[in-house]
């Protein structure tokens, strides 16, 4: 059994690779689909320490995207969400409300590496240097 990895795009329920598969028609296959780059509504968010911790704001604003996906949750229409919250855009709420389809469990974990930058960064530098030393060095 061969593995390939191709690259396609989606069209409803349909993949439509860029190359031939040479399988058969109505050959079985499992598909493991992963998004070719990050989706863009998450262009919409932003992390700062400042503000929360660790956790994803509607860029520009201070709200967390946490409480705005309970409100998606609760069955908040995006009127309400902007009425409640008049600095949002159609497009804030747009991408609150794709990043409300992501599990719970993968949307909690985004952003909980920003809790440990200051520690993450003196590793890396420790790391780095380490590397440095450790180095063999090129003899004339």
């Amino acid at each position: 059994m061969s593995i390939a990895i191709m690259k396609g795009v989606i069209r409803g329920k349909t993949i439509e690779l860029e190359q031939d598969p040479e399988l058969p028609d109505g050959q079985r296959v499992n598909v493991q689909v992963e998004p070719d780059e990050p989706p863009k509504y998450l262009e919409r968010f932003d992390v700062d320490p400042s503000i929360a911790l660790g956790k994803l704001l509607v860029k520009g604003t201070r709200l967390r995207v946490e409480d705005l996906v309970e409100l998606v949750e609760q069955g908040r229409s995006d009127e309400e969400l902007r009425r409640r919250h008049p600095e949002l855009t159609a497009e804030d709420v747009d991408a609150v409300r794709k990043y409300a389809k992501v599990p719970e469990g993968l949307r909690k974990s985004f952003g909980g590496w920003a809790e440990d930058a200051e520690e993450l960064d003196e590793y890396l530098e420790w790391n780095r240097q380490q590397r440095e030393l450790n180095r063999p060095g090129i003899e004339p």
